[in-house]
C-alpha cells in the first residue's frame, strides 16, 4: 500500500492518502511508526482524515491492525475516513469500526471530511 501524508498547520489536519493493497508486515510497520508520534502531538487539538478512496481489500490477517488503528484514531479531535470505492474494502473497513468502539466519521467524498474539520 503506497500511504501518503500530508500536514495542513491552517486546519490542524494530519491528511493521509492510501493506495493499494496492504501488507501485513509492512502495515504494521506504519502503524508503529505513527502510535510512536502520537504522544508527541496534541491530538485533542488535531484533525486526521484518512482517504481510503483508491484503497483495496484486506486480506483477513490485516483486520486486527485495523482495529488497532480505528482506537488510536479515536484521539483525534475529528476522525473522518473516505470510504473505498471497492465495495469490499468499504464493507470491511465499516464493519471492523463498531468493534473499535470508533467514534469518528466516514464520508464519500474529500470534500465531505474537509467539512467535517473546518465545522
Amino acid at each position: 500500500m503506497i500511504a501518503e501524508t500530508t500536514m495542513h498547520p491552517e486546519t490542524n489536519t494530519i491528511f493521509i492518502s492510501l493506495h493499494g493493497f496492504a501488507d501485513l508486515n509492512e502495515t504494521i510497520k506504519e502503524v508503529d511508526i505513527f502510535e510512536a508520534q502520537m504522544p508527541h502531538l496534541p491530538l485533542k487539538e488535531m484533525s486526521l482524515i484518512i482517504d481510503c478512496t483508491d484503497m483495496a481489500p484486506f486480506k483477513p490477517e490485516i483486520l486486527p491492525v485495523l482495529e488497532r488503528c480505528y482506537v488510536m484514531y479515536n484521539s483525534f479531535k475529528h476522525a473522518v475516513l473516505v470510504n473505498p470505492v471497492k465495495v469490499v474494502a468499504k464493507s470491511q473497513l465499516q464493519r471492523v469500526a463498531p468493534k473499535a468502539g470508533f467514534n469518528g466519521h466516514f464520508v464519500d467524498t474529500v470534500d465531505e471530511a474537509w467539512a467535517i474539520v473546518k465545522g
